[in-house]
């Protein structure tokens, strides 16, 4: 068979012109890749759609979990909170209890503290009237120290009696309405006499019998040597003996007349005649070196 026979190029390009010719424009070819498909599109969409619809799904999903462990952890804590709670209302009210009980006792404390200014004041005052009174009882004694143990015998008023006669150089015997040793146990050899508490009958008396004592210094007795004080007591002895060193600085001052007066008062009297009293020694002391020792001259001493 013969082959079918073939359009000319020159006819179809010439056919090609005159198309052209009439529309005015050039046509280009169809080409197989720009040929829209119109099943994409669809596609599209419905991907967008999935993917909306994950988003969603995703979002609900993230809720509800979320509100599960929101719930969970919300009831674990409030278990392991609810012990705390109560241990801590328990301490709330123990606090509140505690601070009430601190306010309570704060007032009595301040109500205490009152009752004892108030009794440490009374007790004070009772002990210088009880010490005051304590003195006043002792005013007609005196006290002899040094007299060997045992010598009295059985009848120590009459002995003390004879002894301050005879020591002293009186015309009489005291009048004493008692004598004895001081209450403490006896001393054994060696250890040193317990001194003599006797209590004069006047009161005159006594001070006769200490003013002969300080003149008729030293005293001796079987060859010991005896003095004789007044009957302070243990606080007044204190207070007197603070100013011993006050009174033999005074010793080395002529012109310069001092005392000692009950209970324990330092009356200081200058060549002028100008009188000073102090009750405290270290007062005294200043006073005595600052001003009375610079009043005397080295020549006069």
């Amino acid at each position: 068979m013969s082959a079918p026979p073939r359009k000319s190029s020159v006819g179809m390009e010439t056919r090609h012109k005159s198309e052209t010719a009439k529309t005015g424009r050039i046509h280009p070819a169809a080409s197989p890749e720009h040929v829209p498909d119109p099943g994409s599109d669809a596609n599209e969409r419905l991907l967008c759609r999935m993917e909306v619809m994950m988003q969603s799904m995703r979002s609900d999903i993230v809720t509800e979990f979320e509100q599960i462990v929101s719930g969970v952890v919300k009831r674990e804590i409030a278990a392991a909170l609810r012990p705390l709670e109560t241990s801590l209302s328990a301490q709330s009210e123990t606090i509140n209890s505690l601070e009430d009980t601190a306010t309570d006792h704060g007032g009595q404390l301040t109500s205490l503290q009152a009752t004892v200014a108030l009794l440490t004041e009374q007790v004070g005052s009772l002990s210088k009237k009880c010490e005051d009174l304590e003195g006043r009882s002792r005013q007609n004694n005196v006290r002899i120290v040094g007299v060997p143990e045992g010598v009295e015998g059985a009848r120590p008023t009459d002995f003390v009696a004879t002894l301050l006669r005879d020591l002293l150089g009186l015309n009489d015997k005291p009048v004493l309405d008692r004598a004895h040793r001081t209450l403490r146990p006896k001393p054994k050899d060696g250890e040193p006499p317990r001194p003599f508490i006797a209590h004069v009958n006047l009161f005159q008396q006594r001070n006769e019998i200490l003013r002969r004592a300080g003149a008729s210094a030293p005293l001796l007795y079987q060859g010991k040597r005896v003095s004789v004080f007044p009957d302070f007591t243990a606080a007044v002895s204190k207070k007197r003996s603070a100013f011993a060193t006050v009174k033999k600085s005074l010793h080395s001052c002529p012109g310069v007349k001092f005392g000692l007066f009950y209970p324990a008062v330092l009356r200081v009297t200058l060549p002028g005649g100008q009188t000073h009293r102090f009750e405290d020694p270290e007062l005294a002391a200043d006073f005595v070196t600052k001003h009375v020792k610079t009043m005397v001259s080295p020549d006069s001493i």
